[in-house]
């Protein structure tokens, strides 16, 4: 078995966007995983750093990766702002629900 050098393809700051692009790049072949850091303090009066997850991907296949991740973070803003202005509507919406069909 051949050994593979691994590089970080890139970091996200939450752990959903972080399983959601691994599991893109795993559909597309390759093979990716994320790994946590941060949220910790090397000094116990200092606050912690924030949390980040980095995507980890075979080095022969960061550039393509690199392109897959890109597409599915505008993919994710996109359905974030999608998500904002339902959310939006339906609070501004004066209809209610009568509970009959």
């Amino acid at each position: 078995m051949a050994n593979k050098n691994f590089a970080v393809a890139t970091t996200v700051n939450d752990p959903l966007t972080a399983e959601r692009l691994v599991e893109v790049l795993q559909e597309a072949g390759h093979d990716a995983f994320a790994r946590a850091g941060g949220a910790a303090s090397t000094d116990g009066f200092a606050a912690a750093t924030g949390g980040f997850w980095d995507i980890f991907v075979p080095e022969e296949v960061a550039v393509a990766a690199a392109a897959l991740i890109k597409e599915e973070l505008a993919a994710i803003e996109r359905d974030g702002a999608a998500n904002s202005q339902a959310a939006e509507e339906e609070a501004l919406s004066s209809e209610t629900p009568t509970g009959q069909s």
